[in-house]
C-alpha cells in the first residue's frame, strides 16, 4: 500500500517538475499532535509516530526521527521502501543539508507552506539557495493520491469555564492588547491551537488526546476576530463573543482576509508557530516575537494550580486501583498490554470532570518497554505475566487539568543486577532533580544532567529528554520549559519560572530486553532569596507509589532514603481518604518506609 501511494506522489512530483517533496508530521499550526487530516507522514509512510519528516525523491523515500522511535520506525516501515535516518539530535532538521547536498543544482524542492513554519523556510533556504534550488508551494498535490482524506474537524465548541481557568477571556485579551500598545502594532496573530484554546478558554476534540479547537486569532485594540467554522459555536458562545467583540470569520478564510484587515500596519506573531503561507501574504508587517500566550500560560495561576492537584489525586486514586487489580489479574492469567492500558483507562473514566486519555497509554512489557513510545495494538500486543518487568506510561485529560505518569514496576521472580542498578540510578537522578535548588534564570539545559548522573557513573545515559511543561486541560506537552541536553528545543534554552507544571522522567532502556523510566509532575516554587538573589525548587504533585522492590537499597544515601520515605509518606496521606480499607491496606504497603542497612 506505502509502495502504490509513493508510487503516485512520484508520478504527480514529475508532471510539475519536482525533484523532491518533504512531509513533516505538523499541521498549519506547528501542532505535535494533528487532526487526522494532517496525517500526510504517516498516510505516505506507514510511520505512525508524533515526530519525524517524510523527504521522498524518485529513488528515496527517506524518513528522519529521533531515537525515541528507532525500533517503531523498524517495525513499521519494515515491508516497504522508506528508510529510517536516525536524528543524532531531536528535532534538528537534518534532513535538510542531506537533501540539498543530495539534489543538483538548478531543482526544485515541493512543499505544503502550510506545513511549515516561517523560521523552518528561512532555515530550508540557507541551503537551498547557493544551489538555486528552488522552493514550489504544492497545497493540493495531497489530494490527488488520498482520495479519502479526512475532512477538516466539525466538533462542537465548548466553553471551558472560568471555574477552571481562574482567568476570564476578556482578561486574557486585555493583556493581549496591552502587548500590542506598547509594541506601537496595530494587531497580534496567533496560529498555535494551544494558546488560542487558552486565550479564548474554549475546548474542542479537534486533535487526538488534546481538547484544542482549529482556529487562527488577530486582535487588535477594538475587536478580535477567530478565523473557525461559525457552526461550531452554539448560540450562547456566539453571544459571549458578540459581547468580547468578537467577530467569526470561516478557518479557510485566512489568506483571504488578513492582507485587508491588516492593511499597512505592523502585526505581532511568533515565527516559531506561524506557517509559511501566512508569512507570505503579509512578509513586510510581521514583528516576530516569542508568543506572549505562551509565556503567560505557562505560569498557572492559583485556580489551575488547585485545579492540577485535583486531577493528580483523581489519577492516584485510578491508579492505586488499577494497580491492585493488575496485580491481583496476572496471578491468575496473562493479560495482554493492550487489555491493560485499556483498563487504566477504564479507572480514570470513574474520575469526576475526566474527558479522556491525555496521550496513548503506553503499556510495555519487557522488551516492548525499549521502546519508548510504544504504543501496543490490540492484535499484536505482548502477554503480561506474572513475571519480569513492566514499564506504563500514562495521563489523562480533566476539565481541571491534565496528568502525565510513568511507573516501572516488577511482576515477579527474581529481577536482574542490571535491572535494579538501572532502576535505581534513574530514581537517584530523579531524587536529585527534584530536590535541586537553583538560582532564578537557570535554563533546562543547565541542570538536565543531575537527572543523568547516576547513570553516567555506570556508563549509561537515556536517549530523550528529562521533562517538559503540562498544560490546564490542554497539552501533555506545553512548550516552553522543560529539561533537554540541548538548546536546540524550547525546554533545553527556557529558563525556569514559579508557578510552573513540569515533568521529570529520567530512564534507561536495553534494546529487546527491558525499559524502565519514573515521571512525576513538579510545581516550580520560590525556595529562598538571599543576597545572590531569588532560588527556585520543586514540588511533587503526583501520587502514586514508587516500587521499591527494585531499588539497591544500600546504593542510596540517607538523604534520598528520608525523600522516599516522605514521598511514600504524602502519597498515603492523600489517597487514604478515598480508598476503601482493603485499597489503604495495600497501599500501606507499597509505601511502608525503607531502611538502610
Amino acid at each position: 500500500m506505502i509502495t502504490e501511494r509513493l508510487q503516485a506522489l512520484r508520478k504527480e512530483m514529475l508532471a510539475q517538475n519536482i525533484d523532491a517533496y518533504i512531509i513533516p508530521s505538523s499541521d498549519p499550526h506547528q501542532s505535535e499532535y494533528v487532526a487526522d487530516h494532517w496525517k500526510v507522514r504517516a498516510y505516505f509512510s506507514g510511520f505512525t509516530g508524533s515526530a519525524g519528516t517524510l523527504v521522498i525523491t524518485q529513488d528515496k523515500a527517506a524518513l528522519w526521527t529521533d531515537s525515541r522511535y528507532f525500533l517503531q520506525v523498524e517495525e513499521e516501515c519494515a515491508n516497504s521502501e522508506v528508510t529510517l535516518y536516525k536524528q543524532t539530535i531531536p528535532h534538528a532538521p537534518e534532513h535538510i543539508p542531506w537533501l540539498c547536498e543530495t539534489l543538483e543544482n538548478n531543482t526544485v524542492i515541493g512543499i505544503d507552506f502550510r506545513q511549515f513554519s516561517k523560521a523552518q523556510v528561512d532555515y530550508l533556504q540557507e541551503f537551498a539557495t547557493p544551489k538555486n534550488i528552488q522552493l514550489q508551494h504544492e497545497a493540493t498535490i495531497v489530494d490527488t493520491i488520498w482520495k479519502d482524506r479526512p475532512s477538516m474537524p466539525s466538533q462542537p465548541i465548548e466553553e471551558h469555564l472560568v471555574v477552571f481557568t481562574g482567568e476570564t477571556t476578556a482578561s486574557k485579551l486585555s493583556k493581549v492588547k496591552n502587548e500590542i500598545q506598547r509594541q506601537k502594532a496595530g494587531f497580534y496573530f496567533f496560529s498555535s491551537l494551544d494558546e488560542i484554546a487558552w486565550l479564548f478558554n474554549i475546548r474542542s476534540n479537534d486533535v487526538d488526546f488534546t481538547p484544542l479547537v482549529t482556529a487562527y486569532a488577530l486582535v487588535d485594540i477594538d475587536k478580535t476576530i477567530l478565523f473557525c467554522y461559525k457552526e461550531r459555536f452554539s448560540e450562547e458562545l456566539l453571544q459571549q463573543a458578540s459581547e468580547l467583540q468578537i467577530e467569526i470569520y470561516a478557518y479557510d478564510t485566512v489568506l483571504e482576509h488578513l492582507p485587508a484587515l491588516t492593511a499597512n500596519q505592523k502585526v505581532i506573531t511568533d515565527d516559531a508557530s506561524l506557517n509559511y503561507a501566512i508569512f507570505n501574504a503579509i512578509a513586510e508587517r510581521f514583528i516576530f516575537q516569542n508568543s506572549i500566550a505562551q509565556q503567560l500560560k505557562a505560569i498557572k495561576n492559583s485556580v489551575e494550580i488547585e485545579g492540577a492537584k485535583k486531577c493528580i489525586l483523581k489519577d492516584g486514586i485510578a491508579l492505586t486501583k488499577f494497580f491492585i487489580w493488575l496485580e491481583k489479574e496476572v496471578e491468575k492469567r496473562s493479560i495482554s498490554e493492550y487489555e491493560i492500558g485499556e483498563k487504566l483507562t477504564h479507572f480514570r473514566q470513574q474520575q469526576a470532570h475526566y474527558t479522556g486519555n491525555s496521550f496513548a497509554p503506553i503499556v510495555g512489557y519487557k522488551g516492548n518497554g525499549a521502546i519508548i513510545h510504544y504504543s501496543a495494538t490490540k492484535e499484536g500486543a505482548a502477554l503480561v505475566q506474572n513475571e519480569g518487568i513492566l514499564l506504563i506510561d500514562s495521563g489523562g485529560q480533566y476539565k481541571d487539568g491534565t496528568t502525565d505518569i510513568t511507573r516501572t514496576i516488577w511482576l515477579g521472580g527474581t529481577p536482574s543486577d542490571t535491572i535494579k542498578m538501572a532502576y535505581t540510578a534513574v530514581l537517584k537522578g530523579y531524587i536529585s532533580l527534584e530536590q535541586l535548588q537553583f538560582p532564578l534564570g537557570t535554563t533546562g539545559v543547565q541542570i538536565d544532567a543531575f537527572a543523568r548522573m547516576h547513570l553516567w557513573k555506570h556508563g549509561m545515559n537515556y536517549p530523550h529528554g528529562t521533562g517538559h511543561g503540562i498544560g490546564s486541560y490542554g497539552m501533555v506537552h506545553e512548550p516552553a520549559q522543560g529539561f533537554a541536553t540541548s538548546t536546540t528545543t524550547s525546554r533545553g534554552s527556557t529558563v525556569h519560572l514559579p508557578n510552573q507544571l513540569t515533568t521529570i522522567e529520567p530512564g534507561y532502556y536495553v534494546t529487546d530486553e527491558f525499559g524502565i523510566r519514573i515521571e512525576n509532575i513538579v510545581l516550580s516554587k520560590v525556595t529562598q532569596t538571599t543576597d545572590f538573589g531569588t532560588f527556585l525548587g520543586f514540588e511533587p504533585l503526583t501520587l502514586c507509589y514508587v516500587d521499591t522492590t527494585l531499588i539497591n537499597i544500600d546504593s542510596l544515601t540517607k538523604e534520598e532514603v528520608q525523600w522516599l520515605n516522605t514521598y511514600h509518606a504524602f502519597v498515603l496521606q492523600e489517597l487514604t481518604p478515598h480508598l476503601t480499607a482493603e485499597e489503604h491496606n495495600w497501599l500501606a504497603d507499597k509505601c511502608k518506609a525503607i531502611s538502610l542497612s
